[in-house]
């Protein structure tokens, strides 16, 4: 395995942890709290995230995903090494789509991931959908562009 066989792996790992909605946590605040009874997406999820494009199939995590009032979302997750911040939005029929920035760290620098999701919450308390990603270099230049994975996940209650 040469050094950009390395980075380019280690790149998709970074972008499939972003997929954390897809897709990272935030703490529970009352707002989130509060919301988890009739807000749709808004809250705290705990969410199964599977990566179509890593090397040698397959590789699904855990994570944690925040949907905050007036559009934030912070994402998490078991295999990544940032917090992802982004926004989202609510469309038709229980849908949502979103996007997020996550940060890599690696000896050959920093890398950016921009991870984009549509989903759907198709019952109160279950979500699922898709991601793809592209991982940046600072300067903006494409390290990796096809990054694609699915999520599903369950509420996470106060209580």
């Amino acid at each position: 395995m040469s050094v950009n066989d390395k980075l380019n792996r280690r790149q998709l790992l970074i972008g499939a942890s972003a997929g954390a909605l897809g897709i990272g946590a935030a703490a529970l605040s009352p707002i989130t709290a509060l919301a988890a009874d009739s807000a749709g997406v808004v809250g705290t999820w705990d969410v199964q995230i599977t990566d179509l494009s890593t090397p040698g199939g397959p590789a699904t995590f855990e994570g944690v995903t925040t949907f905050a009032p007036g559009g934030v979302v912070v994402s998490m997750d078991s295999n990544g090494p940032s917090t992802g911040i982004g926004s989202w939005a609510k469309k038709p029929g229980h849908a949502f789509v979103g996007r997020f920035i996550q940060f890599g760290f690696d000896p050959q620098g920093t890398s950016k991931v921009v991870v984009s999701v549509s989903g759907k919450m198709s019952e109160e308390d279950s979500i699922a959908g898709t991601f793809t990603y592209k991982v940046y270099d600072l300067k903006g230049h494409v390290i990796f562009g096809d990054g694609n994975g699915t999520f599903t996940g369950k509420r996470f209650s106060a209580a």
